[in-house]
């Protein structure tokens, strides 16, 4: 079975530090549905010429042509700047991203530009250095003044904050220019459309700053690389020293050289590691103000950087109540991996675990390492994954990854205080109970099981699969 990928979200629609990858977009500008509007002082003037109707309501009225006039012919005369918007193509989920609007001017006068752009709902500006007081309102809401000299290009920035992941949109740039009297503003719209793809990050979700995962991984290369440990890879052949294992001792080699060889093992690279991720509605819930879903991709993407340091191929299985997405092991591109795993979209229905199952077993048939992260809380879904996972054990090796909710054991180990807190406190215990039942019976049928609070689950899955590699479980 070929590549399946879900169809990608639209972009204004809800789907993990910045990126240094910026491209340039936009060019030019077209005018608004409504060309020129009034400045301050052309409604100024209209006001003053308003008192004439105390003497003559004919004079107050060609006053009052005569100024709309003035302020549509400057409006007219107004040369907006060539516009354009400098943004990130990819950006974390957690992190702030960098925006920059250039504006350039090309006539032989200096303009006074009034300027802001659309920017998708899920993406929050942040305010400015010097404006950090709770409630401060934003200056680009209602315009950024900037005087633009003759000839020269001025930039404005700002960051932004992606609120989920997924494909998020910055739609066109607005500019009102004034013109050389200051009568009128020519409005003018700069496409400037652009997605930017937010990418499943770690801050916020990892909570041990000392794990092997803050230091650089090996990267793969055309050299092996060695790394001594419990593979089942012979490495080579060394001399005996006190505190080796006596079960790695060679005996012909020994014999041989009149004295104690062992073998030396390394991990084993070329393996198939898939991640699958459940998109139902377990992974949907909020934990620590973001969906477990958060937690479990961030997590899928560290584990593909590890598997393309020790040169094993990745594959993607994505599914809710269907298969939204498979693609089989290959080499690992980080950046098709980052976009997958972007458009991921948890929805609010139950896990079809047999079918994903099934549909993992007729297109890979290697022997591989299924890293499913899930949550299992609901009885009968929690066997129905279970048995699935049973069934997988004959020919790869599974291994759960099962995000906890701290908040739920808080609430399962609170004293209660009143009857309506220990109607709450049974049935959290009630389901913590099932979710430890649960996890038990996937580890009695062999199962890897990674169960770890959401600050943990990084370090505990990058732990799990490095002692698979290291122990040759594969």
């Amino acid at each position: 079975m070929g590549d399946r990928v879900a169809r990608r979200p639209r972009p204004a629609s809800r789907r993990s530090g910045p990126t240094s990858r910026t491209r340039w977009t936009g060019g030019g500008t077209r005018p608004a549905a409504i060309p020129v509007l009034p400045s301050r002082r052309a409604l100024w003037l209209l006001a003053g010429a308003s008192a004439l109707l105390l003497v003559s309501t004919a004079s107050a009225l060609a006053a009052d042509l005569l100024v709309v006039a003035l302020a549509y012919w400057d409006g007219r005369r107004a040369r907006p700047p060539t516009i354009s918007r400098k943004a990130p193509v990819a950006a974390s989920l957690g992190g702030a991203m960098e925006v920059s609007v250039a504006l350039a001017n090309d006539g032989p006068r200096p303009v006074r530009v009034r300027v802001t752009d659309d920017l998708d709902p899920l993406l929050k500006r942040l305010p400015p250095a010097g404006r950090r007081a709770e409630g401060a309102r934003d200056p680009w809401e209602d315009g950024v003044r900037v005087a633009v000299p003759a000839g020269a290009t001025v930039r404005l920035s700002y960051r932004a904050r992606p609120r989920t992941r997924g494909f998020l949109r910055l739609g066109a740039v607005h500019a009102r220019t004034l013109g050389p009297l200051g009568l009128g503003w020519a409005r003018s719209v700069a496409a400037a459309e652009q997605v930017v793809r937010v990418q499943p990050g770690l801050s916020g979700v990892f909570r041990r700053k000392d794990h092997a995962v803050r230091r650089p991984a090996p990267e793969a290369g055309p050299r092996r690389i060695r790394r001594r440990g419990e593979g089942s890879e012979f490495e080579s052949l060394r001399e005996y020293v006190r505190g080796d294992d006596p079960r790695a001792i060679d005996w012909k080699a020994s014999a041989r050289r009149s004295r104690y060889v062992v073998r030396s093992y390394q991990t084993e690279r070329n393996q198939n590691l898939v991640l699958a991720i459940d998109a139902g509605r377990h992974m949907r819930e909020h934990v620590l103000d973001r969906e477990r879903a958060d937690f479990a991709l961030a997590a899928a993407m560290l584990l593909a950087g590890r598997a393309r340091a020790y040169g094993d191929r990745v594959g993607t299985l994505v599914f809710d109540d269907q298969v939204r997405h498979l693609s089989p092991p290959r080499r690992v591109d980080m950046g098709a991996t980052a976009e997958i795993l972007s458009g991921v979209e948890t929805r609010l229905v139950e896990p079809n675990y047999p079918l994903a199952v099934a549909t993992l077993a007729r297109t890979v048939r290697k022997r591989s390492l299924v890293a499913l992260f899930c949550d299992v809380i609901d009885g009968d879904v929690s066997r129905a994954l279970a048995a699935s996972l049973a069934r997988i054990a004959r020919t790869h090796l599974p291994m759960a990854v099962a995000i906890r909710n701290p908040e739920l054991e808080r609430v399962a180990a609170r004293t209660p205080a009143d009857e309506a807190e220990a109607y709450r406190r049974a049935a959290a215990e009630e389901l913590v109970q099932a979710r430890a039942a649960a996890l038990q019976t996937m580890r009695r049928a062999g199962i890897l099981v990674v169960d770890a609070d959401p600050g943990d689950a990084l370090a505990a899955t990058l732990d799990q699969y490095a002692e698979v590699k290291e122990r040759g479980l594969l």
